[in-house]
């Protein structure tokens, strides 16, 4: 279920071999238990210092027999090539921890293991290891606690992973699959058994048992800046497993050399791109030529942040792919675009509503029915539809005046109440929707209060899943709030399951409108430089100048947004001045990236009357009139 796709490495300079031979063997790790292993080498004599030796690990509850024609076919390049069945898994002994550092310190005696078989042909000083979702997560976890190697890739693996698949009070669908297989596929220890059970059970007291215990000794994102070990780190927008803004987060505190890539990764339910795929070939090539071979070939001066966006044509249940990089962590090169959620579906940079104005949607849950009965059912089937009742409302722009980029990870800022007792959940889905009404589904953010009290009001900030898309000139952005978060095309993946397990509590949940609830999309502006986009970028300053709008709405009461655009980063300030010219707020004093950007003001402390708004930057001053009336 979260097989990576494995892509063939260059062959070895002086080799063109077709003979390879195979070894099975054993190791025993500290505790006594035996990992069931692989290795293949090429038949003749060495290079001077051994083969390049490839390490490759498999996907949870996978075994070595998964990687073994990959073994092969890269041996017969001129590597010593090995693979292993990790604990509990495949025919290895023991039990299963869950991607831990139980199996991170197995790894390392692997590892140890390869650097001493230098007798039959292996290269102890020129390792490199390889693998994605689990086989991605050990490594990269081995490489944070001093793995003696000399390069990985590192697939779906960011190091808040456990977190991730249990993000915002919620718990993915992904994950009760990966805690459930039978013995036959993953073996488990007695805490890991004890997940399910807590899933099923659907209480406080269980939830917070799982929350407790699943991050420890799994996520790693704080000792993420300990690795040495050059890597490349790469994940998929459309990831079904975990959250791909870990990997963001990862590549801003690596330390090591490396280049990080997310886009179109096989594995956890991820679009697939022929050109991507073309793409990745020739990135694996530059970056283990130059750490394997020591070609110098340009790869450590290229952009260090690769990725691809979805763009339409929408064909055969998968978006299109279109390539960018940056220099500099993407964070750098967007800008928040505030919508609000107002009334009358609507989605806007401005505020139509009233503060007391809310939208709701239902919970209606009957005949008891359990989480377990849900899940076997699979979220479908008339029993489950005559128990449970799909609910929702939405909001939506008018048509896009130009192309959009969201780049990054959204944020919804929610103000809610319900009159659920314990439990209640948002799921917001993000769609982009055609001149003819067609709804494409982009990404979404998931959240479950699992600690709330009947009837109380709620503000919470919610971190959604990070994607890459372009919205359409003519086009809609259509924002879903929903009680199970199932989209269509989820399908090929997740089947009739929801990406998070709902909650199964009677309520009528509130949204509040009025400018007490908005989502934020990071944009990347057009006049951020992009390396080799074949598309134009979101919009921004279009013109190369600086430019200052008329706030909006105006006249207002008592809030209103200011947009402007600087060509180059620098400094900038921004401040409000009553008629007598004496300043009343001042809402920028920073340096800023350049593109666009967005300020609300807020004056509920101000009379009415006329006031001004003074932008400064680089020798450029303008200055704008408004009106507050109340």
């Amino acid at each position: 279920m979260d097989s990576y796709g494995f892509k063939l490495l260059p062959p070895y300079m002086t080799a063109g071999l077709d003979s390879v031979t195979r070894y099975d063997f054993i190791i025993t790790m500290r505790d006594g238990v035996v990992l069931d292993c692989l290795k293949y080498i090429p038949v003749g004599t060495a290079p001077l210092g051994g083969w390049p030796t490839v390490m490759m690990c498999h996907g949870y509850g996978d075994s070595k027999e998964t990687l073994a024609g990959f073994c092969k076919a890269q041996a017969q390049y001129g590597y010593y090539t090995m693979s292993y069945s990790m604990r509990g898994q495949g025919h290895s002994g023991g039990l299963s921890n869950l991607i831990s550092t139980t199996e991170m310190q197995d790894l390392l005696e692997v590892i140890n293991y390869a650097k001493r078989d230098s007798v039959n042909g292996s290269n102890p000083n020129n390792i490199l290891i390889m693998g994605g979702s689990q086989g991605g997560l050990i490594p990269y976890m081995a490489a944070c606690n001093g793995a003696p190697v000399k390069t990985i890739i590192s697939a779906l693996a960011p190091p808040n992973f456990a977190s991730s698949w249990i993000e915002n009070g919620c718990i993915k669908m992904t994950f009760l699959w990966t805690v459930s297989y039978n013995s036959d596929t993953a073996r488990y220890n007695s805490t890991v058994s004890r997940f399910p059970v807590w899933v099923y059970a659907d209480t406080k007291e269980k939830w917070d048992s799982l929350a407790y215990w699943l991050p420890i000794g799994r996520d790693f994102m704080n000792i993420a800046a300990n690795s040495r070990v050059p890597m490349i780190m790469e994940g998929s927008w459309q990831d079904k497993f975990f959250n791909s803004s870990g990997i963001l987060q990862a590549a801003n505190l690596m330390q090591a050399p490396f280049r990080m890539y997310i886009g179109a990764v096989m594995g956890h339910g991820g679009d697939q791109s022929l050109t991507e795929n073309d793409w990745h070939m020739q990135f694996f090539n530059d970056w283990f030529f130059y750490w394997l071979f020591n070609v110098q070939n340009g790869t450590m001066d290229a952009p260090k942040y690769q990725y691809a966006s979805t763009v339409f044509p929408f064909q055969n249940n998968t978006w299109t792919f279109i390539h960018d990089s940056s220099r500099v962590p993407l964070t750098q090169i967007t800008t928040n675009y505030r919508l609000y959620l107002n009334k009358n579906n609507g989605l806007a940079t401005t505020i139509s509503s009233k503060p007391n104005d809310k939208a709701s949607f239902d919970n209606s849950i009957k005949g008891n029915l359990t989480m377990q009965q849900a899940v076997d059912a699979e979220f479908t089937g008339s029993s489950f539809n005559s128990k449970f009742k799909v609910s929702s409302v939405y909001f939506q722009t008018a048509a896009l005046t130009s192309d959009m980029k969201w780049l990054g990870t959204p944020k919804v800022n929610l103000t809610y109440s319900s009159s659920a007792k314990t439990f209640c959940q948002y799921n917001f889905q993000v769609y982009e929707v055609t001149p003819d009404g067609k709804l494409y589904f982009v990404n979404r953010i998931n959240y479950t209060d699992r600690d709330y009290k009947k009837n109380s009001k709620r503000t919470q900030s919610i971190n959604g899943q990070a994607n890459a898309h372009i919205f359409k000139a003519g086009n809609k952005i259509r924002l879903v709030v929903t009680n199970l978060d199932r989209a269509p095309s989820d399908s090929a993946f997740l089947s009739t399951n929801p990406f998070v397990l709902p909650v199964l509590i009677n309520s009528t949940n509130d949204i509040y409108l009025g400018g007490a609830s908005y989502i934020d999309l990071p944009i990347r502006s057009s006049s951020q430089t992009s390396e080799n986009t074949q598309q134009a970028d979101a919009p921004g300053n279009q013109s190369g100048k600086f430019t200052l709008s008329q706030n909006h709405p105006n006249p207002f009461n008592p809030s209103t947004t200011i947009e402007y655009s600087i060509p180059r980063s620098g400094y900038v300030e921004l401040k409000v001045y009553d008629m007598l010219g004496r300043e009343v707020a001042t809402l920028v004093n920073a340096f800023q990236e350049a593109g666009l950007h967005i300020v609300d003001f807020y004056a509920g402390n101000l009379a009415s009357g006329i006031y001004f708004y003074r932008i400064s930057s680089g020798g450029f001053q303008e200055v704008k009139r408004m009106i507050l009336i109340k």
